[in-house]
C-alpha cells in the first residue's frame, strides 16, 4: 500500500469480499504497507481500503484462479473528505510471485471449447509442455482415459488432485473409468497443471500435478440441464466394413444437470450434479479363421474345437488354410457420475466444506482382431470423500486441515460366448481344472478365447490427511505442513488359468500336436493379496518478497514411502538374478526412500517495476516413490504361493495327463517371475527453468 509519493502506508484497513458468497476477510497493513491473504479460494473479489487521511478505495472485479499468487499494489490519494474511488481491477495476468511453471483451464474454457466425451482432463493438452502419451497403452485396471505426459515425464509419474486430495488409481495413470472418460466437467470450477519448479507443498510423484477444484454454491440459486447426442446418422463406414453392409449402429446419449445455491445467505451453500452416459457402439472386427478346406480336414477333438471356436469365413481366402472373417458386434457402455458439496462459513474464523464424488462405469468391450467368441466385461467404481477445515488464529496465522478417503476399484474378466465341454479342456475338472484354457496357433491367432491374465480385480483404499499452517511474518509468507497416506491395495489376479496350448503351425493344430503347454498348477494357485503401505511427507515453504519487485521461493520437502507388507505374509521375491531360490516374507526390499530431501528454489523479478514483465527461474528435485504402480505384478504370482510351469509336446487335449501336481516343479517356468532388487532404486527428476513473461 503506497501514498502518492511512493511511501508505505501502515495501518490501512483492508476488506476482501467474495462477490459470490459474501464472505469477508479483514486485514491491516504492516509497517511497510504490506498485506497478505494466503487462503482465498478462486473466484471474483472486491477489495476495500480505508485509512485516515486518504480517499477510500474500492477495487472490483478482481478474479483469482487456482494456485495464483496475485500481487495487487494499491496507490492511495490524499483527501480531506469522504469521496470514494471505484475502480474495476483484475489481478495481473503475469506471475510476479512464483517461479512455478503452470497453466490454468478455467470455467469459461470448459464451457466453450469442444470436448468430445466431456472428460475435463483432456483440456490440459491445450497447455504448453503437456502432450498425449500415445504409446502409453490403455486397459481397464489402469483407467482407459487419455494418458498425458507433462514435460516429458511418464504418465504414471503425474499426480491428480481433487480439492487437494489424491485421486490416483493403482497404476497412477489418468484416474478415469473403464468408459475412458473422467466425468464431472460441470462440477469443476477450474484446474491447474503444474509442470515445473512447483513449491514444496506438492510431491509424491516426480512428473506434473493436475490440481482441480470443485464448484461450490453461491448466494444465487442456479442450475442447468443438458444432453449431448451422437449417432451413426452422419457417420461414414469403417475402412474394414464390407461395402454391402450398413453402417454399424452407434448411439450415445450424455445427459445430466446441476443445482447450487444458498442454504443460509452468506453462510452455507450447496452444489450437486449428476451425469450419465448411455452408449451403444457398433464395433467392426476383422480376423483370420480356418478356410473350408482346413475345417474339413480336422478330425476328432480338433474338429469339435473348430466347430465351437471358429466361425465360417465370409471374406477373402488368404491361402495356407487361412481365410478372413468380418463381423459387427454391439459394445454397450454405461457410466453414472454424481457429486455433492456443502460449504459452511461457520464463523468469522472457521470455514468448513465437505464433498462426495461417485463414478460407476460398465463396458462390455468387444475384441476386433480375434474371433468373436469372447468379450471383456469391465467394471470400475471410484469414490472420493474430502472434508476440510480452515481456521484463522489471527490475521497472520491460519491453518488448513484436510482429511480424505479415495477408493478406486476395477474388475475385468473374460466373458465367453461359446461353451466348450469339459472333455475338451486342457485341464479337465478331474485334474482340478476350472475352465477351458487358451489357444495360440502361430500365423493364425494368439491367446484365443480371451486374455490369460484374467480375471483381475484391483481395489485401492487410500486414507489421507493433510495439514498446512500459514504464517505471515513481515515480507515472509511461510507455510509449514505435512501429509500422510495409508494405502490398502487388495488384489485378485490370475495367470494362465486353464493353461495356454501353443501350436507352432496350423498343420500341427489340425493334427492335434501342440509344441508346449504353459499353465498354473491346479491346487497351487493363490491369487489374492492384501498389500499395505504408508506414505508421509513434511515441508516448509517461504515465499519471501525480498524487494517490492523481487520474490524468492525457498522450500524443502522430505518424503518417504514404507516398504509394502502383505496382511498374510504372502510375499516372495527374487532379490537378485543370481539367487537360487525365492526369499519369502518381509522385508520385500531395502527401503530407498529414507533420504529423500527435495529442495525447491525459485525467483520472480519485475525488472521494470510496472507489473508488466516477469523474469522467473526455478530449480527443484522431485522423487517418484515406489507405490503400488511399481509392485502391482511383482509379488502376486511368484512361487511358492502360485506355481506356473510348462510342458513340452504335451498330450492333447488333456495336457496334464501324467502330470503330478504335488511333485516339485522343475524346468522352465510357464510365466515370468517377479522380483524387486534388494537394493531397489527409484527415479528422481531434477528440473531447471528460465522464463520470461512480457
Amino acid at each position: 500500500m503506497y501514498d502518492p509519493s511512493g511511501g508505505f502506508v501502515p495501518g490501512a484497513a483492508i476488506e476482501i469480499r467474495n462477490a459470490e458468497q459474501g464472505a469477508v476477510r479483514a486485514l491491516i497493513t504492516d509497517d511497510k504497507g504490506r498485506y497478505r491473504e494466503p487462503l482465498l479460494p478462486p473466484g471474483e473479489y472486491e477489495l476495500r481500503v480505508k485509512v485516515a487521511g486518504f480517499q477510500p478505495v474500492v477495487l472490483k472485479g478482481i478474479k483469482l484462479t487456482i494456485g495464483q499468487d496475485a500481487v495487487l499494489d494499491v496507490k492511495l490519494e490524499i483527501t480531506g473528505g469522504v469521496e470514494r474511488i471505484n475502480v474495476s481491477a483484475e489481478a495481473p495476468p503475469i506471475d510476479l510471485a512464483s517461479a512455478a511453471l503452470s497453466g490454468t483451464v478455467n470455467r469459461s474454457q470448459m464451457n466453450d471449447l469442444p470436448l468430445n466425451g466431456r472428460s475435463f482432463q483432456e483440456l490440459a493438452l491445450l497447455l504448453p509442455g503437456v502432450n498425449a502419451a500415445v504409446a502409453a497403452g490403455s486397459d481397464a485396471v489402469g483407467g482407459r482415459g487419455k494418458k498425458i505426459t507433462i514435460d516429458g515425464a511418464r504418465p504414471e509419474q503425474n499426480s491428480f488432485l481433487l480439492d487437494g486430495s489424491d485421486i490416483n488409481n493403482v497404476y497412477n495413470k489418468t484416474p478415469g473409468s473403464v468408459a475412458g472418460v473422467l466425468l464431472g466437467v460441470e462440477t469443476v470450477q477450474e484446474f491447474q497443471v503444474l509442470t515445473n519448479s512447483y513449491s514444496a507443498e506438492f510431491g509424491r510423484s516426480s512428473g506434473g500435478i493436475i490440481n482441480a477444484i470443485t464448484r461450490s454454491g453461491t448466494n444465487k440459486l442456479r442450475g442447468n440441464l443438458f444432453e449431448y447426442l451422437r449417432n451413426s446418422a452422419l457417420d461414414v463406414k469403417n475402412y474394414f466394413d464390407p461395402a454391402t453392409n450398413r453402417i454399424p449402429p452407434f448411439k450415445r446419449n450424455q445427459f445430466g444437470g446441476t443445482l447450487g445455491g444458498p442454504i443460509r445467505q452468506d453462510k452455507t451453500f450447496f452444489f450437486g450434479a449428476f451425469e450419465a452416459i448411455k452408449e451403444r457402439l457398433g464395433v467392426t472386427g476383422l480376423t483370420n479363421v480356418l478356410d473350408d478346406n482346413a475345417r474339413n480336414s480336422a478330425t476328432g477333438a480338433v474338429s469339435s474345437l473348430v466347430q465351437i471356436l471358429f466361425p465360417r469365413a465370409n471374406g477373402r481366402v488368404l491361402g495356407g488354410g487361412v481365410a478372413e472373417y468380418s463381423f459387427t458386434r454391439s459394445q454397450p457402455t454405461d457410466e453414472y457420475f454424481a457429486q455433492g458439496r456443502i460449504d459452511d462459513h461457520f464463523s468469522e474464523k472457521d470455514i468448513l466444506f465437505g464433498r462426495y464424488t461417485f463414478d460407476n462405469g460398465n463396458v462390455d468391450r468387444q475384441i476386433n482382431n480375434k474371433p468373436p467368441d469372447v468379450f471383456f466385461k469391465e467394471r470400475s467404481r471410484n469414490q472420493y470423500v474430502t472434508l476440510e477445515h480452515v481456521h484463522t488464529f489471527s490475521q497472520r496465522l491460519l491453518n488448513t486441515l484436510r482429511v480424505s478417503f479415495a477408493r478406486s476399484t476395477s474388475e475385468v474378466d473374460n466373458q465367453r460366448t461359446v461353451d466348450v465341454p469339459p472333455n475338451l479342456w486342457w485341464i479337465p475338472p478331474s485334474a482340478g481344472g476350472v475352465q477351458f484354457g487358451f489357444l495360440t496357433i502361430s500365423g493364425l491367432v494368439t491367446e484365443m478365447v480371451g486374455d490369460y491374465r484374467l480375471p483381475r480385480n484391483d481395489h485401492l483404499n487410500n486414507y489421507q490427511w493433510h495439514d498446512t499452517l500459514f504464517w505471515t511474518k513481515a515480507a515472509h509468507g511461510l507455510r509449514f505442513g505435512g501429509e500422510g497416506q495409508r494405502m490398502q491395495f487388495n488384489q485378485h489376479t490370475t495367470s494362465q488359468l486353464g493353461g495356454i496350448m501353443i501350436f507352432t503351425s496350423l498343420a500341427n493344430f489340425l493334427t492335434g500336436t501342440p509344441s508346449s503347454f504353459n499353465f498354473a498348477v491346479p491346487g497351487r494357485i493363490d491369487p489374492d493379496r492384501g498389500f499395505r503401505q504408508s506414505f508421509y511427507a513434511a515441508f516448509v515453504q517461504d515465499d519471501y518478497r525480498w524487494k517490492p519487485n523481487l520474490t524468492l521461493n525457498l522450500g524443502l520437502r522430505y518424503e518417504f514411502a514404507t516398504v509394502p507388507t502383505e496382511v498374510n505374509g504372502k510375499i516372495s521375491n527374487l532379490r537378485s538374478i543370481s539367487d537360487s531360490a525365492m526369499v519369502i516374507g518381509d522385508p520385500w526390499y531395502a527401503n530407498p526412500a529414507l533420504k529423500d530431501f527435495a529442495p525447491r528454489i525459485g525467483l520472480a523479478w519485475d525488472p521494470f517495476k510496472n507489473g508488466k514483465t516477469s523474469v522467473r527461474s526455478g530449480f527443484g528435485i522431485f522423487y517418484d516413490q515406489l507405490l503400488p504402480k511399481y509392485y502391482v505384478f511383482s509379488g502376486s504370482l511368484n512361487p511358492p504361493f502360485t506355481t506356473r510351469t510348462s510342458r513340452t509336446n504335451p498330450p492333447f487335449p488333456n495336457a496334464v495327463q501324467g502330470f503330478n501336481a504335488n511333485a516339485p516343479v522343475c524346468g522352465v517356468p510357464g510365466g515370468p517371475t517377479g522380483g524387486c532388487p534388494a537394493g531397489n532404486l527409484k527415479a528422481n527428476l531434477q528440473t531447471v527453468n528460465y522464463d520470461l513473461q512480457p
